[in-house]
């Protein structure tokens, strides 16, 4: 949606996150509404200057007044009240598809370029940014990661770096030019209300490419490939033997190597996939390859994505908090070679941890698991069930850090090396966010 099809309408902004207030900005500074209301789900302490805030069954009284809704990433198009509210004629747009169009239609000087994926999405974006910083280039980055896309409609930049969610692919009227995905697995089925949604609703961000657009694909990931063929696209695949691929551990090019992930500040070697993305990107875009691999040597890791926290005893603390899925918690696994405890368990999403049980089985470098949170029970079963290993342990542990202390000292007596928080499931049943979970994790740790 266009901007100036806001122009005289009576505006709903439905959530106040990071991003709905930044849109309660934009759309303070612009003035052409006619009316603007305020809702969130829940009833915030905060307040907003100038506006009443409803919450709770105040929609009901509110869709009858308004023209088009501005929709939060968290709000569900699933939602009762938005099919309700798209049947009676009212549109239902986001923060990210004003900004796509606006980009589209008014600014095709700058060249948008999307990153999603199941896991990998915010790293990928941010070496993307950090290559192209590093190379003189005039980008900037937005989304998901960086700055709300609506603060950036005002700047004039060469590239934008998006970095969006499923969330905010769902319903997008406009892609960008070019589209870069990681890969896909089962997430977030609360919100899409199944997997088969959450997958369609992923890549339909390249539902609205253009003839001279272009979409980067992971051909590692099956999946992926698989939702993508639905859409009659050119497809331009990394990780194969030619292009730019991750090659026995090693960042090759046509098969020639050129960086290795001991060569850069990140652990794990799944980061040599996203790096393979991010050059497959920087090659179309007619810059300089090379000099962007060079850059990757100075990218610092994101927090709570395999980041090394410290060291205690000569085991090191791996703060995986993003892990939200069992096949992040064998790509995280898969990342290391020393025997290592693992701490598993989360909010519950009814994922099945068989896949993730027989790895561990297979992987004799994984000696303990700490089985604790709302799946923990069921992680335990799935172990029980398979890891037939005389040496490996299984904790059980409701309380967070007495789980980290009986790891750490079970660790200590198998001259263990590496101690991973990889929980393989989301944060909700116990933090408000996976920041809030591996911030727990680091106290817990400094505190030993």
């Amino acid at each position: 949606m266009l901007m100036n099809e806001l122009k005289n309408k009576n505006i709903l902004v439905w959530g106040l996150g990071k991003e709905g207030l930044a849109v309660v900005r934009f759309l303070q500074q612009k003035r052409f509404y006619d009316n603007l209301y305020l809702y969130n789900d829940s009833l915030l302490s905060e307040k907003v200057e100038g506006f009443s805030i409803y919450s709770g069954d105040d929609i009901k009284m509110l869709m009858p007044k308004i023209d088009v809704i501005i929709r939060s990433p968290g709000v569900s198009i699933y939602k009762d009240e938005i099919i309700k509210a798209k049947a009676a004629g009212i549109k239902v747009t986001s923060s990210s598809d004003i900004f796509l169009s606006e980009m589209r239609k008014n600014h095709p000087e700058t060249t948008v370029i999307g990153v999603t994926g199941s896991k990998g999405k915010s790293t990928t974006s941010s070496l993307l940014f950090h290559a192209l910083k590093e190379m003189g280039e005039n980008a900037a980055l937005g989304g998901n990661i960086g700055r709300p896309l609506i603060e950036l409609l005002e700047e004039n930049h060469c590239f934008v770096i998006c970095e969006l969610s499923s969330y905010q692919c769902s319903d997008l009227s406009v892609s960008p030019q070019i589209v870069l995905f990681t890969n896909l697995f089962p997430e977030h089925v609360d919100w899409h209300r199944n997997h088969d949604n959450y997958y369609r609703d992923k890549v339909h961000l390249v539902a609205h490419q253009q003839k001279n657009d272009v979409c980067f694909v992971n051909a590692k990931c099956e999946k992926l490939q698989k939702y993508c063929s639905e859409y009659d696209l050119p497809y331009r695949y990394y990780n194969r033997s030619e292009g730019f691929a991750e090659l026995n551990n090693v960042l090759c090019r046509n098969g020639e190597e050129w960086l290795e992930i001991h060569d850069t500040k990140l652990e794990g070697y799944h980061n040599l996939d996203n790096m393979a993305g991010v050059l497959s990107v920087i090659e179309y875009l007619g810059l300089d390859t090379k000099q962007a691999a060079e850059s990757f040597k100075t990218f610092t890791a994101l927090p709570h994505r395999l980041q090394k926290i410290g060291e205690k005893d000569g085991i090191s603390f791996i703060n995986d908090s993003i892990s939200t899925a069992p096949e992040t918690a064998m790509a995280a696994i898969q990342s290391f070679d020393e025997p290592m405890g693992v701490f598993l368990g989360g909010y519950d999403r009814k994922q099945d941890y068989t896949d993730l049980a027989r790895f561990i089985n297979d992987n004799p470098k994984v000696k303990v698991v700490a089985a604790l949170f709302q799946t923990g029970p069921r992680v335990a079963e799935a172990l029980r069930k398979t890891v037939t290993r005389p040496d490996f342990v299984l904790i059980e542990e409701k309380d967070f850090e007495t789980s980290v202390k009986k790891l750490f000292k079970e660790l200590k007596m198998q001259n263990g090396k590496l101690a991973l928080f990889s929980p393989a499931a989301p944060s909700y049943d116990s933090f408000k966010s996976f920041e809030m979970r591996g911030a727990e994790f680091i106290r817990i740790f400094e505190n030993l």
